[in-house]
């Protein structure tokens, strides 16, 4: 199962989880250190340097804070969005050339066989045996099964 978090279940990274937030001690470090950095130097620009010229409100207000506002809210999004992680119960897709009339009303479970006899289906033993993608990986960090994890990293 996924990592366990501390509120509720509501905020984290496990399967049980309604909203994705990755809550490890490390990414909490960085994403304060860097909220600090942005605050502060925004501070120490509205009160040294931008004080007594009008040129100079209007360069920070048109370049410097939207900009600031736009990295902070990219580092939020990056550590609140799902970067793609396996759901529990995931299944393999079927092949378009499996998919006949007579399957097209029956249960999709049927559809699977064919597929394991050419190939394995590959399990995650760390995610209770889920099913896990092809170029998927386990992410200790979070405890779940990432897909296209190299962009994750």
């Amino acid at each position: 199962m996924g990592r366990r978090d501390c509120l509720n279940s509501t905020y984290g990274t496990t399967f049980q989880s309604t909203r994705w937030i990755s809550l490890d001690p490390c990414g909490l470090i960085c994403a304060s250190f860097s909220l600090f950095i942005h605050l502060y130097s925004l501070k120490i620009v509205v009160e040294n340097l931008i004080s007594h010229s009008i040129r100079s409100k209007i360069v920070f207000g048109i370049i410097y804070a939207p900009a600031c506002i736009l990295a902070l809210t990219s580092l939020f999004m990056a550590w609140s969005t799902d970067p793609g992680a396996v759901p529990l119960g995931a299944r393999p897709l079927v092949p378009s050339t499996l998919l006949t009339e007579e399957f097209e009303n029956e249960d999709m479970t049927q559809l699977t066989t064919p597929i394991t006899e050419k190939r394995g289906i590959r399990r995650c033993r760390r995610c209770n045996d889920n099913f896990k993608p092809p170029r998927a990986h386990h992410d200790s960090v979070t405890g779940r099964c990432i897909v296209k994890m190299d962009h994750f990293w």
